[in-house]
């Protein structure tokens, strides 16, 4: 499996997320109408996916919650803003809830690797100073954080 093209080691985080949402929102319509605390919610969540060298499948997005709750600082309450947009629920409600509930029982091994691979970690990814690891390449925040580069970088 390849990582996607937004986690090359040498993108600085800010470069890298633009990329993901250049392929994800290419006309800016879903960001653009976000309110200020959605954005900022929105932008954590980016970074996940791009620190952790995820997709945009649903069992990447899975695994995008998992790496947030437990590799990061963020808050519960803090995820919750950016899975309550309209945009989300609308994802969630076209896959159907049967659906995702069997996606999330086949996910279990991945969650239990994410839970022990952030023990190994040296540190969390701290939302707080996001601004600073925006101005950092991908290698320097994996290299500082204990994360392991994805598979293919």
């Amino acid at each position: 499996m390849s990582i996607p093209v937004y986690s090359q080691p040498s993108l600085k985080l800010s470069e890298a997320i633009e990329l993901l949402r250049r392929a994800d929102d290419p006309d800016g319509a879903v960001t653009e109408s976000m309110n200020s605390v959605a954005a900022q919610a929105f932008e954590q969540h980016d970074a996940v996916h791009v620190i952790f060298g995820l997709g945009t499948s649903v069992q990447d997005e899975i695994a995008a919650h998992v790496w947030m709750a437990l590799g990061t600082t963020a808050k519960i309450a803090e995820m919750h803003k950016a899975v309550a947009s309209i945009e989300h629920r609308k994802v969630l409600s076209g896959i159907g809830h049967l659906k995702l509930v069997g996606t999330w029982l086949t996910t279990l091994p991945r969650i239990l690797a994410i839970a022990f691979a952030t023990m190994r970690m040296k540190k969390k990814i701290a939302f707080e100073e996001l601004a600073r690891l925006k101005s950092m390449q991908l290698a320097e925040i994996w290299a500082e954080h204990g994360v392991r580069a994805p598979s293919g970088a």
